[in-house]
């Protein structure tokens, strides 16, 4: 397969006004943008001149695209975005002097003028100022201050000054800046007044033709709307009808404008083409041959070089459901068919709904034409979706059309006997083949009762290399209770939400149809008149936790232990650790007791020798603290051999401990 890829050079030239081309097609994509498509008959060489929001150039320029089967495309010319600016460029003054007199003769500075007036000169502007001159009041009043504007001229007979608010005229003398300053002017008037640009193409070619040329532009989105007729009874079909909700924002009438609808999700962006930018050039130095600096070669790269949830358990079988009651009624009122059906187009990315009569739709107008209307398979059944003590009413519909159903809202409809309004509903989408679950009201007459509790076990346990590994289940229980209407049978969806990796276990073993969503499990429930039911679901997820047995962790021991789900040959082996760590720790506290009571004799020696070094010798003070210090002596003998025996028996302890924490197997 082959593409057209066609490149337009875009220039800045104004074209004479015309307006040939007409509005003959319009693509509304549920992404945000619409496709417009202009026709004209042309013949030999031609002109197509359009109209296009101010808005829109941007898109235009970047999507414009033409077909003509008998010419070539020619130049595309529009007015610049911004021509005040280019009207100003050889100006001694900007757009922003023309705010007041006093800006714009500052910005004349140097150029010469004529005065006329009560005091007629011409000369240089050197400076315009403003001053405060006050008026004397009549009759004796307080005079009125009026801000005036002093003006400086450089003459042939030298400085002269008027005021501004006197003169007659200030004229610029040379004719062709007055020119400059005139078209200027004319530019901001007609940049002002622009909201749209006028486009001109320029086509060549030979003989009658006719050149199409389309473009992509913002455009508001199309919505869908829909209108569901449930089914009258069990196994019936539902009747399906879509409409689309579009407006005309562009500006300009639609008369007799084919229209189609896009559902689909392209890539859409804008960029700035309609503007002008500047390269920033570097500033390089003149070149001097005496300070000519090349650049350092680099290596050349050689070729091929690169720079571095289960489910299990279960209800059993359930009945199958019996129909609802009242839905043995007279056969629905027939719901009106389009009065012209649209044949939708399924592609790759997007389908494409083309409305089959053109339309007519004025600037500013909202219209809603229907797009779908089909018999589809519909299954009605209650959501139980989590605390609410009554169900979601709901409806199962499947897409056995040929065709994708959009994103939208639907109003439902039940049509047993008079037909009355059941609810509202959102669809998000709808690929060919697949179902959705609507619910679009609270069931009221059904009652589902719901009790949680939590639960936390012992997984599993293995101890490897002094290591323990702990796997603990931490398990969420529910409780539920269904209750069918008196003389109503129910079909229920029992909804479970998803959190995380918790996996989903049904006491009683596997239920047949059970759901699972990306967010949810869905379990079916099948209720007679009157029925109640009870279900019990398990919700679990395992934590696992690395303990090191000599890390005198002995809390988490203690905690295995407690479990009464531990085997016992595994709690005997942990109970052994938690005896040895036990002792490990009681023969530590004997030698941190040895040690204290070590230091206080220790402390109260010195405190001894320290009395003797200022007490006489004959004194008799000297020979009592002398018998204390023998006294002490003998103390520290015996305690440093109970704290040297104590240590010894602690490290063997320890030993122990890690002897029996590395041969450990679980």
């Amino acid at each position: 397969m082959r593409f057209l890829l066609t490149a337009l050079l875009i220039v800045s030239v104004t074209p004479a006004l015309a307006d040939d081309l007409t509005l003959q097609r319009v693509m509304l994509s549920s992404a945000g943008v619409g496709y417009f498509e202009y026709e004209a008959k042309v013949e030999g060489d031609a002109t197509l001149d359009l109209n296009v929001p101010l808005a829109d150039v941007d898109d235009v320029l970047n999507s414009l695209v033409v077909f003509d089967t008998a010419g070539g495309i020619g130049t595309l010319t529009l007015p610049g975005r911004d021509e005040s600016h280019a009207a100003f460029g050889i100006l001694p003054f900007g757009p922003a002097a023309l705010r007041s007199p006093i800006s714009y003769l500052n910005d004349l500075r140097g150029v010469e003028v004529a005065v006329t007036g009560p005091q007629p000169m011409t000369g240089r502007i050197m400076a315009a100022e403003r001053f405060n001159e006050t008026i004397p009041g009549a009759s004796g009043r307080p005079g009125m201050v009026v801000p005036r504007t002093r003006v400086t001229l450089m003459s042939a007979q030298g400085l002269q000054q008027f005021v501004l608010e006197d003169a007659e005229s200030v004229q610029v003398t040379n004719p062709a800046l007055r020119a400059d300053i005139d078209r200027a002017l004319q530019a901001i008037r007609a940049q002002a007044s622009r909201t749209v640009r006028h486009i001109t193409l320029r086509s060549s070619g030979t003989g009658e033709r006719t050149v199409r040329v389309g473009y992509v532009a913002a455009a508001p989105l199309w919505k869908a709307t829909y209108r569901l007729v449930l089914p009258a009874k069990a196994g019936d079909e539902a009747r399906l009808q879509g409409w689309a909700v579009l407006e005309n924002q562009s500006g300009a009438d639609w008369k007799g404008v084919s229209l189609s609808l896009q559902y689909g999700n392209p890539v859409t962006f804008r960029q700035e083409i309609y503007r002008s930018y500047y390269v920033e050039r570097p500033a390089v130095p003149v070149e001097v041959l005496s300070r000519i600096l090349p650049g350092v070669d680099t290596r050349r790269l050689l070729p091929g070089t690169e720079m571095n949830g289960a489910l299990s358990g279960g209800l059993g079988a359930l009945a199958a459901p019996a129909p609802m009651a009242g839905m043995e009624k007279a056969a629905p009122s027939a719901l009106a068919e389009p009065a012209e059906p649209v044949a939708a187009v399924e592609g790759v990315e997007e389908t494409v709904f083309p409305i089959a009569a053109p339309i007519d739709l004025p600037a500013g107008q909202t219209a809603s034409v229907p797009i779908i209307d089909h018999a589809v398979a519909a299954e009605r059944v209650d959501l139980a979706t989590g605390g609410e003590t009554h169900p979601l009413s709901a409806v199962r519909i499947t897409n056995d059309t040929a065709n994708s159903l959009p994103a939208g809202v639907l109003a439902l409809y039940d049509a047993t006997g008079a037909v009355s309004f059941a609810g509202d509903a959102r669809l998000g989408g709808l690929p060919v083949g697949e179902d959705r679950l609507l619910s679009f009201a609270q069931d009221l007459r059904t009652t589902v009762e719901r009790q949680t509790s939590q639960e936390t076990t012992l997984a599993s346990l293995a101890a490897e290399q002094g290591v323990l590994h702990i796997a603990t289940r931490r398990r969420e229980v529910q409780r539920i209770t269904l209750l069918a209407p008196t003389n109503e049978a129910r079909r229920v969806l029992v909804q479970i939400p998803k959190h995380g990796d918790r996996t989903l276990t049904i006491e009683g073993g596997p239920v047949p149809g059970t759901e699972e969503t990306a967010t949810a499990w869905r379990i079916p429930v099948s209720l007679q008149p009157g029925e109640t039911r009870h279900m019990t679901v398990y919700l679990d997820r395992l934590e696992h936790q690395d303990t090191a047995l000599m890390a005198n962790d002995a809390a988490v021991v203690v905690a295995v232990l407690a479990d009464n789900t531990l085997a016992g040959p595994a709690r005997a082996a942990l109970q052994n650790i938690e005896a040895l760590r036990k002792d490990e720790a009681a023969k530590r506290g004997a030698v941190r007791t040895w040690q204290q009571q070590l230091d206080a004799v220790a402390q109260d020696e010195g405190r001894i020798r320290k009395n003797l070094a200022v007490v006489a010798g004959n004194d008799a003070l000297h020979e009592r603290l002398t018998q204390e210090l023998d006294a002490d002596e003998t103390k520290i003998a015996q305690l440093t051999a109970s704290l040297t025996e104590a240590r010894a028996a602690a490290h063997k302890a320890h030993q122990a401990l890690a002897e029996a924490a590395a041969n450990l197997r679980i």
